[in-house]
């Protein structure tokens, strides 16, 4: 299966009716607060789904494609929210 291919399916609520306007704009912030960037997809149908998007540094990639790598940083960081941490002498190491 393609990654690009969407389904819309019940998680989706229609939560409001807009007007397009004489220039061919839809005003849609309020419902994107918090997101600078959005991927846009169009069906054959002209239906579009609007996915908000976040970028990171090509030279973080790597840990999003290391599951095994990001787990471990996931779990570092949930220890280190409840007080699961010690000090560390990297003398010692």
């Amino acid at each position: 299966m393609d990654n690009n291919t969407i389904f819309v399916n019940s998680e989706f609520e229609e939560v409001d009716t807009r007007t397009i306007d004489e220039r061919n704009r839809l005003t849609i912030g309020e419902l994107m607060k918090g997101y600078k960037r959005v991927r846009i997809y169009k069906n054959n149908r002209g239906e579009v789904f609007l996915q908000p998007i976040v970028e990171i540094p090509a030279s973080e990639l790597w840990l999003f494609q290391d599951r095994e790598a990001l787990e471990g940083v996931l779990k570092g960081i949930k220890d280190a929210s409840e007080g699961k941490i010690s000090r560390l002498d990297l003398n010692e190491l």
